[in-house]
């Protein structure tokens, strides 16, 4: 599931391969995408913002994507992959392609943008100002807490779990690391977020940021290790006996959009 680490692994490898290079083929079954003169513009710039990509390009655009939870970016270096692949990602993605939404090329790399539930390609000005809706980048070198526990505060009536999905609060954190920062903090995902002190707030926070930063360069993410067969402690392993205490741990949907939140109800003080 992408969430802020992901994207930023994303962003650091389209970067490496595309940025100071022009873009020799831009194919899309997008119609918003086609024939809009991307080919021969030179990628100056990729960063993550979150949970989105942003591929700037020399003529003062900017590609924005947002994977929501089945998007994916691949990418690779044309010289280390089989002629197969090479010849299967030269076809053009046929109009009804749901698998494929971009593919972008230049002469030595490609870059295959997978199942994105968007995908906006506009002035840089008008995706930085989509952006600025957004809440600080928890893996952001400038990340700003004070600015994310002021925007907590806003929204006193929210459980905490659901304060951690909304991406106007803080960018980044997805449902994994919502259910596994909570269970390590041992702070209930239904309590609201005006029962909490700033200290509690800070000390969520900084867990989240640890816990991410900590899978940037693993081969895959984990926030406990492989004891047990799990890399997590709550998520996806309702009713399962917890690592720590060894009651069940169950799964509860919460909020509008019924996101899954994993919890120990007794490590998590949550009432049965």
């Amino acid at each position: 599931m992408p969430e802020g680490d992901t994207l930023l692994i994303a962003a650091r490898n389209l970067d490496a391969l595309l940025t100071g290079r022009r873009i020799t083929r831009f194919a899309s079954p997008v119609p918003e995408l086609k024939e809009q003169g991307v080919e021969g513009q030179l990628v100056t710039a990729v960063r993550a913002h979150g949970k989105h990509v942003i591929i700037e390009l020399g003529d003062g655009r900017a590609l924005l994507s947002f994977l929501r939870m089945q998007g994916h970016w691949s990418t690779f270096e044309k010289s280390r992959v089989r002629p197969r692949l090479l010849q299967k990602t030269a076809r053009d993605p046929a109009w009804d392609d749901e698998e494929t939404t971009l593919i972008i090329e230049t002469e030595t790399a490609v870059a295959i943008l997978r199942r994105a539930a968007l995908v906006q390609l506009a002035p840089l000005a008008k995706i930085e100002a989509r952006l600025s809706g957004l809440g600080p980048d928890l893996l952001s070198p400038g990340y700003d807490q004070a600015e994310v526990l002021s925007r907590l505060h806003e929204s006193p009536e929210l459980s905490i779990a659901e304060a951690l999905l909304r991406q106007s609060i803080v960018a980044g954190i997805g449902n994994v690391y919502k259910s596994e920062v909570l269970f390590v903090e041992k702070v209930s995902p239904f309590v609201s977020v005006g029962s909490l002190d700033d200290a509690t707030l800070g000390r969520i926070l900084k867990r989240a940021r640890e816990l991410m930063r900590r899978n940037l360069n693993g081969p895959r993410r984990t926030t406990f290790g492989t004891f047990a067969g799990s890399a997590f402690f709550v998520y996806e392993r309702s009713g399962q006996h917890c690592l720590k205490c060894d009651t069940k741990i169950r799964m509860r949907r919460q909020g509008t959009l019924q996101r899954s939140t994993y919890f120990c109800p007794e490590c998590q003080g949550v009432p049965e």
